[in-house]
């Protein structure tokens, strides 16, 4: 299947609702077998590019194995909720960070895989049972920080290696907006990027008996206010851009490209964005202060990749997996990510952030932590953390208002199925 019957063939499939026939199955008469593959990468992406590059491989050592490859879209988690619900579960799926914690019970377990043996321990923690069983092969570990912008740092005179608390860090932003940069930037018409800021540093904002109750299911109000209420005092500061509101995530690189920003929160994959702009950007990765502890980094899956355990063609779909598990095939979809290989001996491509990278994760041994949202909160609380966490920046809402909503989400969606 070339690339462009495999756009049309997954724009089929992403019109397709919940009663009607899916695109994967087999072919009896022809002896072909189709796949369904849920990819939750956008149309254009460099991940999908990639994905399509190995797919297609794949399907030329096995030409009676068809597989459509649908691009992800804004409704993905709900489009793919719906279709689990009705025991109408694709053959293969991106478990967008969730593949332990909310799609075990959907997928077929992956330790007995031979390529099981290679894989990276940095993300056990984010993806691993406590048998040690887990359930999706990780493209990339994806094991980040804040990012920053080295040229904006050196002219305010700010070491990123100096800063070990959020008091640093506050000294930090005075320094870079003395020099008439942002100290941080997020874009308000694409949320997901100041939910992820709050997504980020909330672990290191709560002791571990206060983890240990948000996973028992008890939210402490007090708790999460005194967790946002950084970032909400960043923004009465005037640490971030000021066309927030109006920005785009584009406009966020872009103010890196051009060193008008000292920090982002955001995934290491920020940098490639940043270099589209401009390759001369000078970027950087350091770990997140913490209120209890020491700096940590955090650590999930950005993509990885499961298969039904109730496909038809799960065996199928299963080779495809360890076809994507392949060295080269590794590293071709781990180049496009900005992070580290999930395997084992595959040359790892991180770019601009591998000497501070490996500093803090190779020679540091930086601790990590899972990514909040995906251990601590139940399913469905993404919208609610970017919306309250937006509130905190325009001034529509405080911390106390904040947390009260989300109170109110997690009493409502803890304990669903």
């Amino acid at each position: 299947m070339n690339k462009v019957g495999k756009i049309i063939s997954a724009a089929c499939c992403a019109s397709m609702l919940f009663g009607m026939a899916a695109c994967g199955g087999s072919d009896s008469s022809s002896g072909e077998v189709k796949l369904e593959f849920l990819t939750g990468m956008a149309t254009g992406s460099a991940q999908l590019k990639a994905m399509t590059t190995v797919v297609n491989a794949f399907e030329k050592e096995n030409p009676t194995v068809k597989v459509t490859l649908v691009p992800g879209t804004s409704s993905y988690e709900s489009d793919l909720k719906v279709r689990l619900a009705g025991r109408n579960a694709p053959d293969l799926w991106n478990t967008h960070g969730w593949s332990r914690d909310r799609y075990a019970d959907f997928l077929e377990p992956l330790q007995g895989r031979s390529w099981a043996k290679n894989m990276s321990s940095v993300i056990d923690t984010a993806i691993r049972k406590d048998d040690k069983s887990f359930y999706a092969l990780p493209l990339d570990v994806a094991v980040t920080g804040i990012i920053y912008n080295t040229t904006v740092l050196d002219k305010a005179g700010v070491d990123p290696k100096t800063i070990t608390s959020w008091d640093d860090f506050d000294a930090a932003c005075r320094k870079v907006v003395a020099t008439g940069a942002n100290c941080l930037a997020a874009s308000g018409k694409d949320n997901w990027t100041v939910g992820n800021i709050a997504d980020y540093t909330a672990s290191g904002m709560y002791t571990e008996a206060q983890l240990k109750e948000l996973k028992s299911g008890s939210f402490d109000s007090a708790a999460y206010e005194k967790a946002v209420t950084p970032i909400y005092q960043w923004a009465r500061n005037k640490y971030f851009n000021v066309d927030y509101t109006s920005a785009t995530a584009d406009d966020v690189a872009k103010l890196a490209a051009t060193d008008k920003v000292g920090f982002v929160i955001q995934p290491n994959s920020f940098v490639q964005s940043v270099e589209s702009y401009s390759a001369d950007a000078k970027l950087g990765v350091m770990p997140i202060p913490s209120a209890v502890g020491d700096p940590y980094l955090v650590t999930g899956e950005d993509y990885a990749i499961g298969a039904s355990k109730t496909g038809k063609n799960k065996e199928t779909a299963l080779k495809l997996i360890d076809f994507m598990a392949e060295p080269e095939n590794m590293k071709t979809l781990s180049d496009t990510t900005g992070n580290a290989p999930a395997i084992s001996g595959v040359e790892a491509n991180i770019g601009q952030l591998a000497d501070t990278y490996n500093y803090w994760v190779e020679e540091k041994k930086t601790q990590t932590y899972p990514i909040f949202d995906r251990v601590y909160l139940p399913n469905g609380m993404w919208n609610t953390l970017c919306t309250t966490t937006d509130g905190l920046l325009t001034g529509q809402s405080d911390p106390g208002n904040a947390a009260a909503q989300m109170k109110t989400s997690f009493e409502s969606l803890y304990g669903q199925s």
